[in-house]
């Protein structure tokens, strides 16, 4: 096979043949449609794992956060990295990683050895995180850049749709080591397809130093900060925190005054969509990702169901975004952004007030209506949005682009389990204290965090709007 070629920019999108792009975007979308399923799948195995391990509640913990942490201090310096050598070679990189975890961890012999294949795991999917979006908004105008990303949510959504249901079939029937069996032909069939189909590479910063000072600024910054916000209310997590907050200043002005810096931390200051939208995405999942630990929860514990019908309940606001995804993608090529995320963003305050009134004589199609309504106010809010941010800045600022919403998306994340978190403990101590006599407390804090996310979308709304209309093709004056 030869190797890529090196093409000018305003050439490389001419160089494709639609039969290629459309190979690109399936090879993307299988990446895109693995972590979640990957996630959501081993979610439910964590019992057997830790049985066969002999391993706790807490160890068993990290092997998310194992994955999680991974994958979001490598995410800026590998979009970096994919600058000064390339985006295609990243991405393979990252593909080739996550098969090569997936057949370690399949054959895992400790605990140990898992949980450090789930940090490698978070590397790759880094690689493949911080060049997907770029790769796709080089090869596609800006005119249908809509309709490609929300195909790409929609995958998305369907993987964590699917995760849980197969993963719980798989797992008990034939043990959780046969998930990988699952990962290992998604993640060689995304490489292979790239590898074929994508013949151009995009390199926007050939020559340019690294800049490794600004590289272990940023690791420290985000390390404290998650680690902080997904450990709170402890008090050495405000510490923790507090550290994080103090080196994100620093961060900032030392990345400001380089000529070459890690992230192009410039975008947030004299780029109002970028810096709205992006801050938009942040508030959006802080404001609703916990709503389905809390569910999950209410489901089990309050009404008594078995995890397998809560399982398939729940799956109606994934199948929701899933559904509506592609549609709102194609709408935003041709209507302004702006409205679909604002419209998408109230929506999910609506669904968020509905399920505040949820209590212990709840009816269940209540239930899944209020979540179809935050699973269509999901899909309004989220390819319009990363349709915004890829689309308001340079070529050569793509992998910046990316790595943020990214980090803003998994920040947003963390923040959103510790405000559930920290609700629980206020009210309750802890998930274990869920009694019949405590269910009162329970579902106010319940309805604590799901107020605190109304608070938190409607401002994202009001950032959605304020952006102002949307800028349909790359400004060089932003650069």
């Amino acid at each position: 096979m030869s190797s890529p070629v090196f093409i000018s920019d305003s050439q490389k999108k001419n160089e494709l043949t639609e039969k290629q792009k459309r190979l690109i975007l399936i090879g993307v979308s299988l990446a895109s449609f693995m972590t979640p399923f990957g996630v959501s799948m081993l979610n439910l195995s964590l019992p057997e794992i830790g049985a066969e391990f002999g391993v706790g509640a807490h160890a068993l913990g990290w092997i998310s956060t194992a994955y999680l942490f991974s994958s979001v201090l490598f995410l800026v310096p590998i979009a970096r990295l994919s600058d000064l050598i390339g985006r295609r070679k990243l991405f393979l990189t990252g593909m080739l990683l996550a098969t090569f975890s997936a057949i370690v961890q399949l054959m895992s012999p400790s605990f140990l050895i898992l949980i450090l294949f789930r940090c490698l795991d978070g590397i790759a999917m880094a690689c493949v995180f911080s060049t997907s979006l770029p790769i796709l908004s080089s090869i596609y105008p800006a005119s249908r850049r809509g309709s490609v990303f929300g195909i790409n949510v929609a995958v998305v959504y369907i993987g964590s749709s699917m995760g849980p249901v197969v993963g719980g079939i798989i797992t008990q029937n034939f043990g959780w080591r046969f998930l990988y069996l699952l990962l290992i032909p998604l993640a060689a069939a995304g490489t292979l397809l790239i590898y074929r189909a994508l013949k151009i590479e995009f390199i926007e910063g050939k020559g340019e130093p690294f800049d490794k000072t600004g590289a272990v600024l940023y690791m420290i910054t985000i390390f404290f900060i998650l680690f902080g916000l997904s450990n709170l209310p402890n008090t050495w997590a405000f510490m923790a925190l507090l550290i994080g907050l103090i080196a994100l200043p620093i961060f900032i002005y030392y990345t400001k005054k380089q000529t070459y810096p890690i992230m192009q931390i410039r975008l947030f200051f004299i780029n109002k969509h970028f810096s709205r939208s992006n801050f938009a995405a942040f508030l959006n999942y802080a404001g609703t990702y916990a709503i389905a630990f809390f569910l999950s929860l209410y489901l089990q514990k309050i009404l008594n169901l078995p995890a397998g019908t809560a399982g398939l309940i729940l799956l109606a606001q994934p199948l929701m975004q899933a559904l509506f995804s592609p549609f709102v993608g194609r709408l935003s090529d041709k209507v302004d952004s702006r409205y679909l995320s604002t419209f998408g963003m109230l929506l999910m305050v609506v669904g968020l007030f509905c399920l505040s009134t949820l209590n212990a004589n709840s009816s269940l199609s209540h239930l899944i209506l209020y979540e179809i309504i935050l699973g269509i106010g999901f899909a309004f809010f989220a390819s319009p949005n990363t349709s915004t941010i890829m689309g308001c800045v340079c070529q050569k600022d793509y992998s910046s682009a990316s790595a943020s919403l990214s980090i803003m998306r998994q920040s947003g994340m963390v923040l959103s389990m510790a405000i559930a978190m920290c609700t629980i403990s206020i009210f309750l101590g802890s998930t274990e204290m869920i009694q019949p006599e405590t269910v009162p407390l329970f579902l106010l804090s319940m309805k604590t965090t799901f107020y605190t996310g109304i608070v938190l979308c409607l401002t994202g709304a009001v950032l959605s709007y304020l952006r102002g209309p949307t800028v349909r093709e790359n400004p060089e004056s932003f650069s």
